[in-house]
């Protein structure tokens, strides 16, 4: 895992990402529309049965009531697409396209006013029969003919904020908010959405990333048409998700910083033939120049050494590819923060990879080189150099 964290792309200010993601609702809904839903599946002919003394007909009522809230249930599926931009180093603002699909379980196929119908049309071919026997038996024809159905189709257009924790990191928990507007596809109406959500992007692969997120969102039917159909889906719904997405971003900064580099240094050297870079240039310095001792910890000295030279290796050298290196002991120890130890070398090259990443130094020019102390004649745990050499 260690060679994919240090290649890959936090987020970084002047990025841009395209992303697309798929959102299940977790069924924790509610608002108007889901209200009414109750209310328009409720068979209240049921309770109209004769022979029933009044504590019997309210339990039975209680129980239906308990019962259809149980079989009535809304729930929705999102399908979203957009581009963010990181405007600055915490924030980034987004644009985004959403397809909302709401839908009913057990919603009844015979509306309200057919049941009466049918109760008057038995009432008259069995006339021996009470119109509470007849409303009752129109009834249950209604209960029993119900299945899943889809009551609302919509599509918004999304304009969101994030806010992120963790900038230039492989993990990068962040807050999303936002709103926008659209239409009701089904039977007609404008929308409103408004929605907020937590969630952790994984970076891999330089360029990639993966996220998960949790969020809630209020849709608003406004400026509603009536339909021909039965259901009414006129209202609000609230629903909570989780939501799983796949993305690229685009790094647009480290380049238009490099080309302006480069033109600087053609007008300077007009006449002038370049010379060609040294293969290798190297820095050495001792660990307890940047690292506390005996830790993985950077300290102030260390932090503000370490942006000199990431401005350095930005003006200077940006034809250069960087080479971490802190010394490996060939015998790994027990403990991870013993000098001794393996990853106690590979600890302290990720933290002065996260300063680079900090100043804005592209992860594609940094290189995490830390081997055994015999290849680069490090000595002990106490020195660090860096390797810059000119790529092909």
């Amino acid at each position: 895992m260690i060679p994919q964290f240090l290649s890959a792309e936090g987020f970084q200010k002047g990025n841009l990402m395209l992303f697309g993601s798929g959102s299940y609702g977790l069924g924790m809904s509610s608002g108007s529309l889901e209200r009414y839903a109750e209310t328009y599946n409720f068979p209240s002919y049921l309770t109209f049965r004769d022979g029933l003394s009044p504590e019997a007909r309210a339990l039975y009522f209680y129980g239906l009531t308990e019962y259809n809230s149980d079989q009535i249930q809304l729930n929705s599926h999102l399908g979203e697409v957009g581009v963010q931009y990181a405007l600055f180093k915490y924030i980034s603002v987004g644009l985004t396209g959403v397809y909302q699909s709401i839908e009913a379980s057990n919603l009844r196929q015979l509306e309200p006013t057919f049941v009466l119908l049918m109760g008057n049309q038995l009432q008259r071919q069995y006339s021996s029969n009470s119109i509470s026997d007849s409303l009752f038996s129109a009834e249950l024809v209604s209960f029993l003919i119900r299945k899943d159905q889809r009551i609302s189709s919509i599509t918004t257009g999304n304009l969101d904020f994030g806010i992120h924790f963790l900038p230039n990191s492989v993990f990068d928990p962040y807050l999303r908010f936002g709103g926008g507007i659209g239409n009701e596809r089904q039977a007609g109406g404008n929308v409103q959405r408004l929605f907020a959500g937590i969630g952790l992007r994984y970076h891999f692969v330089s360029s990639y990333f993966l996220f998960l997120e949790a969020l809630t969102t209020n849709t608003y039917i406004v400026d509603y048409k009536a339909q021909a159909y039965t259901f009414r889906n006129r209202g609000n719904f609230e629903e909570s998700f989780v939501s799983l997405g796949f993305g690229k971003q685009f790094s647009l900064g480290s380049n238009t910083d490099e080309s302006i580099v480069a033109a600087d240094v053609q007008t300077i050297e007009k006449t002038e033939r370049k010379e060609s870079p040294p293969r290798i240039k190297t820095f050495s310095f001792l660990a307890s120049e940047i690292f506390e001792p005996k830790t993985t910890r950077i300290h102030v000295e260390g932090r503000a050494k370490l942006d000199a030279l990431a401005r350095s290796f930005t003006i200077e050298y940006p034809e250069y590819e960087i080479l971490i290196i802190n010394f490996v002991a060939p015998f790994p120890g027990s403990e991870e923060e013993d000098p001794l130890h393996e990853q106690f070398g590979i600890n302290r090259s990720f933290a002065i990879f996260q300063i680079l990443r900090e100043k804005n130094i592209p992860a594609t020019r940094i290189v995490n080189a830390t081997v055994g102390s015999t290849r680069y004649d490090l000595d002990s745990s106490e020195r660090v150099l860096f390797e810059l050499r000119a790529k092909p």
